[in-house]
């Protein structure tokens, strides 16, 4: 997961970015409206963290543009502006969540995985039928095929797989697949995802290519090692 921040308050940034990072979100900052386009030309983003005041310039005048630059990034502000009628129009304007300030980081975090789970499950729906070299998956029917032979997964088993079909080749932390593929908070140290990516080697490797692939520390993804 990756996790872009555009804060101009220095310490509200790096209290931000340190608590995404200590939950395992791989996170950016930027500190100006400027700044915030230019990476979202450059990198692609999960969920944009979007001050509603940057250098005194709101948020919102720019969301048509940010939805245009990154029309899959969800997007959640943050503003002191917290009263009933600034959320409205935050959401109204396109946001996808507004928290007001002051706030606590796990809510945050919480809001942030929410948002995730939201935009994997609007995949879902856009992609009900995803295929890899011989390996397909059916999302509406929650089946899995190789070969054309029928694989018995579990949800979560096809929930994963459905995410390394979606990125070929890119290598997801374990963080990531935890925040993508389950629903609640696990704790870091839960073997999971291991056991998770086991049953799943058993079920679609063999002796065939793609093979699910994996490095210690770093992570996981599908393709050629």
């Amino acid at each position: 997961m990756r996790i872009l921040v555009a804060e101009d308050e220095l310490k509200v940034r790096n209290f931000v970015v340190m608590g995404l990072q200590e939950a395992g979100m791989v996170t950016d900052a930027v500190a100006s409206v400027a700044e915030l386009l230019s990476s979202l030309r450059i990198t692609r983003y999960d969920v944009l963290i979007l001050d509603r005041l940057l250098k005194g310039v709101d948020s919102l005048t720019s969301l048509a543009e940010l939805r245009r630059l990154c029309p899959s990034t969800k997007i959640l502000i943050l503003s002191a502006l917290a009263e009933c009628d600034e959320r409205v129009k935050g959401l109204t304007e396109g946001a996808d969540d507004y928290l007001g300030k002051p706030f606590h980081v796990h809510e945050l975090i919480a809001r942030i995985r929410a948002l995730v789970r939201r935009q994997l499950s609007e995949n879902q729906k856009m992609y009900p039928v995803m295929e890899y070299k011989d390996v397909k998956i059916d999302l509406e029917q929650q089946r899995a095929f190789r070969h054309e032979k029928r694989i018995e997964l579990t949800g979560k088993e096809l929930r994963l797989l459905s995410l390394l079909m979606r990125h070929p080749g890119k290598v997801f932390s374990k963080a990531e697949i935890l925040d993508q593929c389950w629903d609640i908070n696990h704790c870091p140290e839960s073997n999971v995802v291991e056991v998770t990516i086991a049953s799943l080697r058993s079920k679609l490797d063999r002796t065939d290519s793609p093979r699910i692939q994996s490095k210690r520390g770093i992570g996981y993804w599908l393709g050629e090692p």
